[in-house]
């Protein structure tokens, strides 16, 4: 994954966003995990939702993310004994897991063909596999693209829930960032 397409300067904005909308991902988790379940990895972890969600089923979770501001966020909000995050590159892990998983990391990688070879490598005998994503033929889906599908769920999420949440309100106006009151 490329430095530059790290979330190192908008950390905690992303996992603020992400604590107002849906989380699918989360939900659908546990559906798919085999039946041994001693180690697992979350490649691309962010701030760690879905690490803690493998932490409830397994022994040990090595949680990995390219941006250090991220790791530290998740540390920081969602430490468990039994996960490890890590500051590294996807095609810098090794080791043997039971579980694999990646959600909406691999379209920020360069290579895929190479990066889907190493996870293929990652994966214990009789272990599996979960890749969430939105990977295009194209080098990399168009910005508005992206931001135009969290704009649209979190409206959905506002009209959902209210705009007061937990006694906060957050709105976004395109080149001021995130506005908090």
């Amino acid at each position: 994954m490329k430095r530059d397409q790290s979330f190192d300067h908008l950390a905690e904005r992303y996992d603020r966003l992400a604590d107002l909308t849906e989380d699918p991902i989360a939900d659908w988790l546990p559906t798919v995990l085999p039946e041994r379940r001693r180690r697992a990895i979350d490649l691309g972890c962010g701030a760690g939702r879905h690490a803690v969600v493998l932490a409830e089923y397994f022994d040990q979770v090595d949680a990995i993310d390219l941006s250090g501001p991220m790791i530290r966020l998740a540390r920081r909000k969602r430490a468990r004994s039994n996960i490890t995050y890590l500051e590294s590159d996807i095609l810098d892990v090794s080791g043997q897991y039971d579980f694999v998983t990646s959600a909406a990391t691999l379209h920020h990688v360069a290579d895929l063909s190479d990066v889907l070879r190493h996870i293929r490598s990652l994966v214990a005998v009789g272990g599996g596999v979960a890749l969430a994503d939105t990977v295009s033929p194209r080098p990399s889906n168009p910005r508005w693209w992206l931001y135009g599908g969290e704009v649209r769920k979190l409206f959905r999420n506002i009209t959902r829930r209210g705009v007061g949440t937990r006694g906060r309100s957050s709105g976004w106006r395109p080149g001021t960032g995130w506005t908090t009151g």
